[in-house]
């Protein structure tokens, strides 16, 4: 059964305030570390913040474009306006950051736990952010790139996204699939890829550093004098590094996953 006007609309509307909101919000982080705070930029964990709001700002506008993205006279889209090139741009650099995004969220618990470990010595562990920044833009891109390549972005939800088309043809016998080839395989990665760095990296390294917090709690009465003092200081530093990687969890969790 197709979707009625009103479906239609908040299909198309409902998503754009919040996208809004959310690309104004890495506006101003942006403009912050770089303009008022560029001093910010020595710490490893603000370059990591600066990249990820660099990745927010294009992924929120594909929630703000919505159908206008969609094929001019795509049936059930209300705002269609767009055309094939749109769509693809639409449905590429939201399928590349939805990948890119979570990756920084989960490097940001990787970082504070690196930085547990070396006791806070950043100059220790800063070869991660190279790696990071790869893996975090390289992969998603490659798997974009193959998805666009096959004809696989199209119309889909609020607007483009990876599907087949017309919507419903690769459900249907009777329906002939004009646009997308069979990738199977590269779907099910990408449905196992997402998930991951939503639910199962980030959480396994906050849980990690907990329990690491926990195991330095359990040593502090050994200590006496100057020492115990330090490693007070080193747990409380710990605690605060991990609720605030925690409050980035769940904020993540409420941004995207609905």
């Amino acid at each position: 059964m197709p979707p009625t006007i009103a479906q239609q609309r908040g299909f198309a509307y409902a998503p754009i305030p919040f996208a809004v909101i959310s690309f104004f919000s890495s506006s101003y982080v942006i403009y912050y570390l770089l303009i008022k705070e560029r001093q910010k930029l020595e710490r490893l964990y603000h370059r990591l913040i600066l990249a990820m709001n660099f990745a927010l700002l294009p992924l929120t506008s594909t929630y703000i474009w919505s159908t206008f993205a969609v094929p001019e006279g795509t049936p059930d889209y209300v705002g269609a306006a767009g055309s094939i090139a749109t769509c693809t741009a639409q449905g590429f650099i939201g399928l590349m950051l939805q990948g890119t995004v979570p990756f920084y969220y989960g490097s940001l618990s990787l970082q504070a736990f690196m930085g547990i470990k070396n006791k806070f010595q950043e100059e220790k562990y800063t070869w991660i952010e190279y790696p990071i920044h790869l893996f975090a833009w390289c992969f998603p891109a490659a798997g974009a790139i193959n998805v666009a390549l096959t004809e696989n972005f199209n119309p889909s939800g609020s607007g483009c996204s990876m599907a087949k088309a017309p919507h419903g043809c690769e459900a249907d016998p009777d329906i002939l699939c004009e646009r997308g080839d069979d990738i199977y395989t590269l779907e099910y990665i990408i449905g196992l890829f997402i998930p991951f760095l939503y639910f199962v990296f980030p959480p396994f390294v906050a849980v990690s550093m907990y329990c690491w917090i926990k195991k330095i709690g359990n040593k502090v009465h050994r200590f006496r004098g100057m020492q115990q003092i330090r490693e007070n200081v080193r747990k409380q530093m710990m605690r605060r590094i991990a609720i605030q990687i925690s409050l980035y969890l769940f904020s993540s969790w409420f941004t995207f996953v609905p």
